[in-house]
């Protein structure tokens, strides 16, 4: 099948550009736990602090998403960045696991929860539709890449400067991305194809619910192994946390460039079972492997599953959508991924406590599986005619001012 040569609007990199430096200061936060140990906490605490920024975000998810197609999707974006800056400054005043703390991982929570379904939206209106998995596989390397750098990056200044620095020069890029979003052009508007057939509302909401309960049972594998690794490495002293993330994200943004155009020529099914199933199979191997090249090579198996999972499964939902409900599927998708996330965090610190890593380990990989159970209980694929109004991409959208 010849490759669709349909090109990609530079709005769409643009909105990528400030999502790479918002999630440049987001993925600092992935060594939030090791602070957390520094100041007298163990996993149990680590994984509630993590867990309380998502479980914020979560409870704010369905204002969001009924405020996101009405209010317009670059105001949430640019809120967003702006709070999320100021509480990565505020990070800077906190000396012990209190009141303080709590509050400003709630605020934060709520922050990423705006800024993020906000670009993620705007990424899937800008993506041409018949290169939509391979768009917004690109638009994760934007989110991506920050998992290898930030943490690579962050362990630095904290070896030469403190967790003070790190948390600054958080807040420092988000003002960046700040800067960039409001540059951001008027998004285009989707328009059913005429004379296309739209498909069953019924068999519509039956695929997006159930892709985003696999993506609910994901999350779990995906928070596992974002929050407790950077502490289990540090518990039996594996080595520098930086390089799992480095391989992590090598592996993904290697996938995405290489091989993100396969569900749209070949289908989204063909795609998200194997994910789904190599996913598990990284999960479960952290259960057992505690040898410094042996986490390496779960965070590249790990990489290459989660790369081509996360945007064709977000893809999937975009197709079964429709121009008035786009914001509200995106917030359900990227809300489920989030809930297993933070729900993992909360739960899975007070079972390493209890029982130890392995059984922690093999728990998230046999809710991965189930999501894998479950997505296999999906209809078929089908794409719903979505084409951009015609103009909308025009010289005149260069122009911010309508912050829709």
């Amino acid at each position: 099948m010849a490759r669709n040569k349909t090109p990609i609007p530079r709005p769409f990199f643009l909105v990528a550009g400030a999502n790479f430096l918002f999630f440049l200061n987001f993925a600092f936060f992935f060594l939030l736990p090791l602070w957390v140990l520094e100041h007298g906490g163990g996993e149990e605490i680590a994984g509630r602090i993590v867990g309380l920024s998502g479980l914020a975000g979560l409870c704010a998810l369905p204002v969001v998403a009924y405020l996101l197609d009405r209010l317009g999707r670059r105001r949430f974006m640019i809120g967003g960045a702006m709070v999320s800056a100021l509480v990565s400054f505020a990070f800077t005043t906190v000396d012990a696991i209190g009141p303080q703390l709590y509050a400003l991982r709630i605020i934060q929570g709520v922050a990423f929860t705006c800024c993020f379904t906000g670009a993620q939206t705007l990424a899937v209106l800008f993506a041409p539709a018949a290169r939509r998995a391979q768009a917004l596989g690109w638009f994760g390397v934007s989110t991506i890449l920050t998992h290898a750098l930030s943490p690579a990056i962050g362990e630095e200044i904290i070896a030469r400067w403190g967790f003070n620095a790190m948390f600054a020069t958080g807040g420092v890029l988000s003002c960046l991305a700040l800067a960039m979003s409001c540059f951001i052009p008027r998004p285009p508007s989707l328009t059913a194809r005429e004379g296309s057939r739209e498909p069953d509302p019924l068999l519509a909401r039956r695929a997006v619910v159930i892709a985003a309960v696999a993506m609910l049972c994901c999350g779990f594998g995906f928070g596992a192994t974002q929050t407790f690794v950077p502490v289990l490495m540090e518990r039996f002293e594996i080595g520098r946390v930086g390089a799992f993330f480095i391989a992590w994200s090598l592996s993904a943004v290697a996938v995405r460039i290489l091989l993100g155009s396969t569900s749209d020529r070949f289908g989204r099914r063909a795609v998200i079972i194997p994910a789904m199933g190599l996913m598990a199979v990284a999960v479960g191997s952290l259960a057992f492997v505690r040898g410094f090249p042996g986490i390496v090579a779960i965070g590249a198996l790990f990489g290459f599953a989660q790369g081509m999972l996360y945007p064709t499964m977000n893809a999937l939902v975009a197709d079964w959508s429709s121009s008035h409900n786009i914001g509200r599927t995106q917030s359900l998708f990227s809300g489920s991924f989030s809930l297993g996330i933070a729900s993992c965090s909360f739960l899975f610190g007070t079972i390493i406590e209890a029982y130890g890593y392995t059984v922690m380990y093999l728990c998230a990989a046999g809710i991965t599986l189930l999501g894998l159970l479950i997505f296999l209980w999906g209809p078929a694929d089908e794409k719903l005619e979505i084409v951009l109004t015609e103009g909308d991409l025009g010289a005149g959208d260069l122009a911010s001012g309508d912050l829709t």
